[in-house]
């Protein structure tokens, strides 16, 4: 048996393979990034792992209930037998990511006396990493109905929209009884994850069904939304609501409402550099490179964008300044107008923008007399906030990664052939990238006429502080962002280094650690601020900051963003240990004039009254109202 701290992590550099502890973040011997991959297992024989028990040639350490760590993650991983029928809907989900978990691998289990079975490994699964320090770190994410009781109401509401989002391509993959199963559904903050996929049989579910869930929840919904929460119910029972669409559009008329309350804080800009290796710069980037910080508040619009210039001789950079011109003059000056910015709108506005941009670079082209390899193209990914939602768009490989305090997660699924593999052929991804021309790009802009162009857009909610990164490939290759988030992103959320510092040094990261390819990156910063709520504690903390006063139109509150799943996990954790949290990030009060007086003059009265024993009911344990997360080891 072997302990998780005791475990030690293969350096991926195959030429270093140094033993490094699990809380390292770099190789001690050569630097290289140590990712810690921790993996959910499923199969008949999941349940029977032990703790401790090692399997695949001491490869993976079983550190708790069904999860594992892989000690060899620059290794390919094993696959045992063919891709069964209940794992491929994970393969044709993919791209779902960060909601539904992806397959790993796959290794065989002896038992004595017994056959052999085959046990799947699910990456990216509600497993805790590094993200909240060492305690956590291989420990499963909160069920829904854990955190619901103490999310507010634009966080309960953003989880039933993320669920209803997710009903009709499981119902297609036949595995929408998932999403009726609370203890499937886990949470980090404001993010749905799904730990694994349950089949619907040969009965599949209703969204009648899902309502009856709901109903449950609704009891203890917040005050806010729980008429229209109990409206929401009945229509899905009685099947007055009879498709998601529908579903999505009572929710989204919720999620307005509720929104207008939240106050929202945008800071974005954007950095390109030619790289060490590039003679001139392909890529470019919306804001311009080195332009001033942008500041809106969430009901401006708030546009980034990134292109990688793709082509022949004063190509690529051309078709990247096109593109960057193009889209967002057109989305500004469309979107300036109130009456386009809902929902529908936006998402045809950024789709007709993208074609139209795709369409002026395949004209150039076609003037220039530009054929095959000749012609030049560009990726393009953007993000545009506006009030309480991120739009995120893509054509090609440059990324999207969402970052919040607990982890990053990409949003955005490359248009390579590997991808397509994966999709099409139910080949594993770590498989695909195996294979010839894997990296080549099936679409860019300019390549063909947009009748042909299927630009990848997806919404989503904010609900809280994050960082959307979005980078060319000259950043992301090798997983740089992934290994590197903690060290250059994370701290301007824990309000270490400010936006245009993070920027340069990711590019830094990016020219030191990949080097080959131009290198551009935007970042854009949410900071969210919510309305106290009946129900909710009298303050809430920012785990960073002291709390802002947040003034109502009619009501002056104290305000913070909501207690999130990592607030609830480090609760529930430290209580297991039986050890008590840690308090590292002492706050000062807030004063607020008289009712901060009088809230001060009561806790001093009552402890006077405990101090003299005239209390006569069980005080309950005090629970710190924000922890740091403890130091991660790194070295």
């Amino acid at each position: 048996m072997t302990n998780q701290l005791e475990a030690k992590i293969v350096c991926q550099n195959p030429e270093c393979q140094a033993p490094n502890p699990v809380s390292h973040n770099f190789c001690a011997h050569c630097r290289t990034a140590i990712p810690k991959v921790y993996l959910w297992t499923v199969g008949e024989d999941a349940l029977s792992l032990k703790i401790g028990q090692t399997l695949a040639n001491n490869r993976y350490i079983v550190v708790n209930n069904r999860v594992l760590l892989d000690t060899k993650p620059g290794w390919q991983p094993e696959v045992v037998e063919k891709v069964t029928e209940a794992i491929e809907p994970y393969l044709r989900l993919v791209g779902h990511r960060p909601h539904i978990p992806q397959v790993y691998g796959s290794i065989p289990l002896n038992r004595s006396g017994r056959r052999s079975s085959t046990i799947w490994l699910l990456e990216k699964a509600p497993i805790y990493s590094e993200g909240l320090g060492a305690a956590f770190a291989g420990k499963v994410m909160p069920e829904i109905t854990e955190s619901w009781k103490t999310a507010g109401s634009m966080r309960q509401l953003n989880w039933l929209w993320q669920i209803a989002n997710l009903w009709d391509s499981m119902q297609v993959e036949g595995v929408s009884r998932t999403l009726l199963n609370p203890e499937l559904l886990r949470v980090e903050g404001g993010l749905l994850r799904v730990i694994e996929l349950m089949p619907n049989g040969a009965n599949p579910p209703k969204l009648s069904e899902l309502g009856k869930i709901w109903k449950l929840w609704q009891k203890q919904a917040r005050i806010g939304i729980a008429q229209i929460l109990e409206k929401v119910c009945i229509q899905l029972v009685k099947e007055e609501i009879t498709t998601a669409t529908q579903l999505i559009a009572m929710l989204d008329e919720a999620l307005r409402t509720v929104g207008q309350k939240q106050f929202l804080n945008c800071n974005y800009l954007a950095l390109s550099h030619t790289g060490p290796t590039r003679e001139q710069n392909e890529d470019a980037c919306y804001p311009a490179s080195g332009s001033p910080l942008y500041q809106n508040t969430g009901y401006d619009l708030s546009l980034a964008i990134v292109c990688d210039g793709v082509g022949g001789h004063q190509g690529g950079e051309v078709a990247s300044a096109l593109a960057i011109d193009t889209i967002h003059r057109r989305i500004e000056n469309v979107l300036n107008k109130p009456e386009n910015r809902y929902p529908d709108s936006i998402t045809i506005q950024i789709e007709n923008s993208t074609c139209v941009a795709n369409d002026q670079i395949s004209l150039r082209n076609d003037s220039e007399n530009r054929q095959e390899r000749e012609r030049m193209g560009t990726t393009m990914v953007m993000s545009l906030i506006y009030g309480h939602e991120a739009y995120i768009a893509h054509i090609g490989d440059s990324r999207v990664y969402r970052i919040t305090r607990t982890g990053c997660h990409q949003m955005t699924l490359d248009d390579d052939l590997a991808t397509r593999e994966v999709r099409l052929s139910g080949v594993l991804y770590r498989e695909a990238l195996g294979m010839n021309s894997s990296g080549s790009l099936f679409q860019a802009l300019g390549m063909n006429s947009s009748t042909a162009l299927h630009p990848n857009i997806r919404r989503t909610i904010v609900d809280e502080e994050c960082i959307f990164l979005l980078c060319s490939d000259g950043v992301s290759d090798r997983d740089r962002v992934v290994q590197y988030w903690q060290t250059e992103i994370l701290p301007v959320l824990e309000g270490k280094v400010d936006l245009a510092t993070a920027c340069q040094r990711t590019i830094n990261m990016a020219n030191t650690q990949n080097g080959h390819d131009n290198a551009t990156i935007a970042l854009v910063h949410c900071q969210v601020k919510q309305p106290i709520e009946a129900g909710q504690s009298t303050v809430l903390q920012d785990l960073r900051n002291d709390t802002v006063p947040f003034v109502h139109s009619d009501t002056l509150l104290l305000s913070s963003p909501e207690t999130n799943s990592g607030d609830i996990e480090r609760q529930r954790i430290y209580a297991e240990k039986g050890s008590k949290q840690p308090d590292t990030n002492s706050k000062k009060p807030l004063v607020l004039g008289a009712v901060v007086s009088i809230i001060l003059m009561a806790i001093v009265a009552g402890s006077l009254l405990l101090a003299q024993g005239k209390s006569t009911s069980p005080s309950p344990a005090a629970t710190p109202s924000t922890v740091v997360s403890p130091n991660d080891g790194s070295n």
